[in-house]
């Protein structure tokens, strides 16, 4: 997965599946004056520790670089619902997890819906370039009855 560094504004407010063999046409070789994209990594919160570790064997999930992947289903349409586990009636559940984003404070991103259980990219690097963090709900103009202060927020991806 690519985006935006972390730290620094400019580049795309969103973070895009990048391909393990990119192609190149015409390029000048060295820095230039550009927009930029980094590799994203998993990032937490003291103990933020929300994803299941099921396809992560040993290795730790966190500091490790985040892959993505391309959802590809002969329907017509493709939901992401935040909030929920589950699909509105009439809809097929592709996967479901954790919506993921850039810390608060930081750089906006797009909103994410990570699989609860998300595999892990070869190689350690706690590189702090592109980082993804669980949201977590901030009640006030959201109804605190319903959507509890701190609490990380789920998703669905659905189709149909």
């Amino acid at each position: 997965m690519g985006g935006p560094k972390y730290d620094n504004g400019g580049g795309g407010p969103n973070y895009q599946c990048l391909p393990e063999e990119p192609e190149w046409d015409d390029f000048v070789q060295g820095e230039q004056t550009a927009s930029r994209i980094y590799g994203v990594e998993y990032e937490r919160s003291h103990s933020q520790d929300v994803f299941d570790d099921t396809n992560a064997g040993s290795v730790p999930r966190y500091n490790n670089p985040a892959p993505c992947a391309v959802c590809y289903v002969n329907r017509h349409s493709i939901l992401m619902v935040p909030a929920k586990m589950q699909c509105p009636d009439g809809w097929r559940k592709e996967y479901g997890g954790f919506l993921v984003g850039d810390l608060y404070g930081r750089y906006r991103t797009d909103y994410v819906c990570f699989d609860k259980a998300p595999e892990i990219a070869v190689g350690r690097t706690n590189g702090d370039q592109g980082v993804i963090y669980p949201v977590e709900v901030i009640c006030g103009t959201l109804p605190c009855s319903k959507y509890i202060n701190y609490r990380e927020m789920t998703c669905v991806v659905c189709s149909k």
